[in-house]
């Protein structure tokens, strides 16, 4: 192509030579095709002549094919030619584009048009590369030309994309004015532009400035309205979408408009002449505000009321498919998202967002018509699958006293007519027994197993659902009901139904209907792992036909499932029996597996199982596992570093196709493929499990598995692998630690690779209890790796990344909390929603737990000096206003300064120790425990520091600390389950401060009285560790001839002495050395004991 728009190497001008491009582009003929791909891609290589010529060819050619083909190339190229074009080209095509909002084009060309303006103008936008775009569109906006109106807000919607949110926030005014009149325009299309650009611009801008665009609402919903009473359905379906996302990402801005939305999609959602995705979007929007707002849907009085209703009615949206009962699967059909789904989900979502308050009362009225309708199976069935659904959401009152009703009126519906009810009336149970568990178990195993004996043995007929005839779908549901039910099953409540039970599993495992089998290998598998050793008795009469079962279909593609089922079911039977039963069968069954793993391809079901069995076999056999990790290993290796299936989705992409999770990055939408991204989270989670049960067995193995690993930290398609990923850092440490001579050396180069990514990832994690985990997996790091983190030439920078590591976590972590304190006292929270802020303040508790425990080992290993700034944060935590939680962590995190700290933990003291008064005497035992071991730490290292660290716990509070410990033991409820540790550890401080702080106690009748109190509490049971050391005490205070122990000297003390020496002496709660030495003392005050 030539070197400019007029002329052609080839004769004729580029523009006629890329005419002829575009038309043979389009020819069904694959090599014309091909061709002229290849010359098009070689245009490429003079970007001015081929960016000029598709410009003038998009927007002048008068061949429609062309002009379209020449549109669509703009658009993908323009950004890609722009930096080798000329300046004289850019700024024609810049004039072009402009030009060509005002053109007579068709729809379809005018928004590929529009689409290439909005793409450049954001490209262009940061440096300022084309400053008459924003006016022209603003000038445009106010056209008397509706496609012009149309398309510089369709244009304003797409630069939106490219703006940060302060630069956006700049243009906020003008935009809000501009599509404020663009929501009021008389063309139905510059409305929907109008409502596109407005949710564009609140889904950059932050929250606070999105709260200016709340006037808008009432015309954003109008246009949603008009575009339905105009017919255009498609059009307000695009609306809703819009509203739908906005919602979601600013639920704030919808509170004072939140009834008149609720109307609209209410009308929505029930209008049965609508189309069906049509509907289910108004029930979204309806869900979703449940679930973003949910004091203000609730404090609307009638929101559950109106809601609830629709969700069922979508539910008996439903036919008696033949299908159904000859289906051979338990899966159903995901493809088409009905009505009836969508009802279901929305009950489930609904009761989680509101709550049993709320929604229980309602369900209460609606369902018992719909249970009493004898001649309608459809309305009892969605009655009893909405049970199902609301059971998670109304659990604390349906604990309430209401449970056993709901059991048996699921119960009593297992003798229901229609095999379809029946089947809801079993997945009602089952899905209860998950819901419900430990309590429905304990509570009901008398009538829920029994009965689902009864209904397994429900016969193989029933294709039509007459009444009478059995049906095979009925029982292999009961028998996945048996599987939620061991779930949280004691030995003890299956022991006296494991007959019966697995009488009848077996009876199943016969069934000429594979849905049958698989459903009954796996509650084998359940009852197995629920029973225990209690399942030895029947190991002989289900290990054979199940081995047999796995030889026979070998090679099977049909029966690949039902294979990886049997896999589970053996590996979880081993597990429950042990390693001594289920030893003789290991070999077979490991060369069964072996050699399905060898022949296993891709999308294979089975490779799910056997990872899963893998590991199962490993923790029963443990070492006996070893002789298999070269077979196993590769495998699992290669599963776990199988990259993700990832693609950049393009307009027309299906976002709902199985399978695919999408998620927005920048302006791009990708798409995970689900299915490889499970299997690689269970091959780490495999990897994680074989490192932490065979221990220095896998050495040969740490090298890969670490550089897998730690990459893994980062991998943000999946939580699951950042988790085991994280979680298996540490174990490989000890792996090699454990491991011989050439350890050191090895375990330095490692921490060296594992402490830097480590550190990144946290600084990077979104998510909380994935956070914890690295946090845990930071501590035990530092523990494990000991001085190969604490000493050489990089230890000091190394310890302050960690310090500083963690900081940010406290602080971040700090800023969320404020958050979350600044929003409950800005929207009004209810009871309902401080409750859930409640789950997510353990979530946070547990964080702050685990970092605590990491400062403790860095204090341990002589880090103190790092942690200045963060041992502030932590301080900050006593203050009075603090969650208990916060105060046991920042208790125990100055057990460790104090205990361990050496002189700089000393200098703490006068701070420290009247907080460690306060709350040794706190409500809460585990701040009672914190604070009075800490107490005793304080005690014992002031006294081994000398008489000036001495003065400094005397002037801290030592004499009130003797006494608030004395409050402590003297407690009436000291002595009581929830409280023993805490008491104990009162006790042991109480014992050194008399021991070793004796200047605290005052004088000899108060020394007298807190050594009789002392004495009174022994022995020490409940915390081993804290009783070796006061009984080691108690043995010396009699070595000294302590006075206050024998009771002066009458001894009137000594019997009790002699009788708690003699309780603990050869027993763990006495270390072998001091039970030498209390035998000796026995001996010698036996000797002094008055006669009589």
């Amino acid at each position: 192509m030539a070197s400019d728009a007029n002329g052609s190497a080839n004769g004729g001008t580029a523009a006629e030579v890329m005419e002829d491009v575009l038309r043979r582009l389009q020819s069904p003929d694959n090599a014309v095709r091909g061709e002229a791909e290849a010359q098009f891609n070689a245009a490429k290589a003079s970007p001015s002549v081929c960016l000029e010529v598709l410009a003038v060819l998009a927007t002048a050619s008068s061949d429609g094919l062309v002009r379209e083909a020449a549109a669509v190339l703009l658009r993908r190229t323009t950004i890609e030619l722009w930096a080798g074009a000329d300046e004289r080209v850019r700024l024609g095509v810049k004039s072009t584009l402009l030009q060509s909002i005002q053109g007579d084009y068709r729809d379809g060309l005018r928004k590929k048009l529009c689409d290439t303006i909005g793409s450049l103008g954001g490209h262009l936008l940061s440096e300022n590369g084309w400053p008459e775009l924003l006016p022209r569109l603003l000038s445009l906006s106010t056209s008397t030309v509706a496609t012009e109106r149309e398309s510089s807000l369709y244009i304003f919607s797409q630069i939106t994309a490219y703006m940060s949110a302060p630069e956006l926030e700049q243009q906020a005014p003008t935009l809000r004015s501009t599509v404020e009149v663009g929501l009021a325009d008389s063309v139905p299309a510059v409305r929907v532009a109008a409502l596109r650009a407005t949710c564009a611009t609140l889904s950059v801008l932050e929250s606070k400035a999105c709260r200016a665009f709340e006037p808008q609402l009432p015309a954003m919903l109008q246009v949603v309205s008009a575009s339905l009473a105009a017919g255009e359905e498609a059009e307000a379906r695009t609306c809703m979408e819009l509203l739908v996302e906005v919602l979601d990402a600013e639920p704030r801005i919808w509170r004072s408009q939140l009834g008149m939305a609720a109307n609209l999609m209410l009308s929505v959602s029930s209008t049965a002449a609508l189309e069906e995705n049509t509907r289910q979007l108004g029930l979204e929007f309806l869900v979703l505000a449940a679930e973003k707002l949910p004091g203000p849907c609730r404090k609307l009085g009638t929101y559950v009321r109106s809601v609830l209703p629709v969700a069922l009615g979508m539910m008996l949206e439903l036919e008696d498919e033949p299908e159904w009962h000859t289906r051979d699967e338990e899966e159903e059909d995901t493809s088409d998202y009905t009505n009836f789904s969508a009802g279901q989900e929305a009950l489930d979502r609904l009761a989680m967002a509101l709550g049993g308050k709320s929604v229980l009362p309602v369900a209460e009225e609606l369902l018992p018509a719909y249970l009493n309708s004898a001649d309608r199976w459809m309305d009892r069935h969605a009655a009893l699958l909405a049970i199902s659904q609301i059971g998670e959401g109304c659990r604390k009152q349906l604990e309430g006293g209401k449970l056993g009703s709901v059991v048996g009126l699921a119960l009593r519906s297992f003798k229901d007519p229609h095999p379809r009810v029946r089947w809801a009336a079993v997945n009602c149970i089952g899905q209860m027994c998950t819901d419900f568990g430990p309590g429905i178990q304990e509570q009901f195993h008398a009538q829920v197993l029994p009965a689902l004996v009864g209904v397994m043995a429900d016969g193989d007929g029933g294709a039509d659902g007459q009444s009478g005839q059995g049906s095979a779908r009925v029982q292999s549901h009961a028998a996945a009901a048996v599987i939620n039910f061991c779930d949280e099953a004691s030995p003890a409540i299956m022991a006296p139904y494991l007959d019966n039970l697995l009488g009848q599993l077996m009876s199943l495992l016969q069934s000429s209907r594979l849905m049958t089998q698989e459903q009954a290998v796996t509650a084998i598998a359940a009852v197995a792992d629920a029973a225990e050793t209690q399942f030895d008795t029947y190991y002989g009469t289900f290990m054979p036909p199940l081995k047999a079962v796995l030889t026979r279909s070998a090679g099977n593609q049909r029966l690949r499932r039902l294979r990886g089922k049997v896999m589970e079911c053996i590996s979880l039977i081993g597990l429950s029996v042990g390693r001594e039963r289920f030893g003789a069968d290991a070999a077979q069954v490991m060369d069964a597996l072996v050699r399905t793993s060898a022949d296993a391809g891709v999308d294979d079901p089975q490779a799910f199982y056997l990872m899963q069995a893998y590991a199962r076999i490993c923790r029963c056999l443990r070492d006996g596992f070893l002789p298999y990790l070269p077979y196993v290993m590769p495998g699992l290796l290669t599963a776990a570093s199988q990259k993700p299936d990832v693609e950049v989705l393009g307009d027309d992409a299906d976002y709902e196709e199985e399978g695919l999770e999408t998620v927005t990055l920048g302006d791009k939408r990708i798409g995970i493929r689900t299915a490889a991204l499970e299997d690689k989270a269970t091959a780490c989670t495999m990897l994680t499990c074989f490192v932490t049960e065979l221990g220095v067995g896998m050495i040969d193995y740490v090298e890969p598995v670490a550089h897998l690993m730690v990459p893994l930290l980062q991998f943000f398609y999946h939580d699951e692998v950042r988790t085991a990923a994280a979680n298996c850092l540490p174990d490989l440490l000890r792996c090699v630690k454990n491991s011989g001579t050439a350890a050191p050396t090895v375990l330095t180069q490692l921490v060296a690779f594992m402490l830097p990514s480590l550190l990144e990832a946290i600084s990077n994690e979104p998510e909380t209890e994935v956070l914890s985990a690295m946090v845990e997996a930071l501590g035990e790091i530092v523990d494990v790796g000991g001085v190969h983190v604490t000493s050489g030439a990089d230890a000091e920078s190394v310890l302050n990344a960690v310090a500083n590591s963690l900081e940010r976590v406290v602080t971040e972590a700090e800023g969320r909390r404020r958050e979350r304190v600044a929003a409950a006292e800005e929207d009004g929270w209810d009871e309902e929603e401080n409750e859930d802020a409640n789950e997510e303040e353990a979530r946070e508790e547990e964080l702050l737990s685990h970092v605590g425990d990491a400062v403790g080992t860095v204090v341990r290993c002589g880090g103190l000096p790092a942690l200045g700034t963060l041992l502030e944060l932590f301080y900050a935590l006593l203050a009075t206003d603090r969650s208990g939680a916060e105060h046991r962590v920042a208790l125990c995190v100055f057990d460790d300064v104090l205990e361990h700290g050496g002189a700089a933990g000393l200098a703490w003291i006068p701070r420290v120790l009247p907080a460690l008064c306060v709350y040794a005497t706190n409500e809460d035992p585990d701040v009672r425990q914190a604070a009075t071991y800490g107490v005793g730490a304080a005690a014992e290292v002031c006294a081994l520091s000398g008489a000036e660290a001495s003065a400094a716990f005397m002037t801290g509070g030592g004499p009130k600390a003797a006494l608030a410990l004395e409050a402590v033991i003297t407690a009436p409820t000291s002595r009581e389950e929830g409280s023993e540790m805490a008491t104990d550890n009162a006790v042991c401080a109480l014992g050194k401060v008399l021991e070793m702080q004796a200047g605290c106690v005052g004088g000899d009748a108060v020394a007298s009285r807190l050594t009789g109190v002392w004495l009174s509490y022994l022995p020490l049971r409940a915390d081993v560790a804290e009783a070796r050391v006061v009984h080691a005490a108690l043995v010396r205070a009699c070595e000294r001839g302590d006075e206050r122990v024998f009771g002066g000297t009458t001894y009137a003390g000594l019997p009790r002495v002699l009788a708690v020496l003699a309780d603990v002496i050869g027993t763990e709660l006495l270390d072998d050395e001091y039970s030498g030495r209390a035998v000796t003392v026995i001996a010698r005050m036996q000797a002094v004991l008055p006669a009589g």
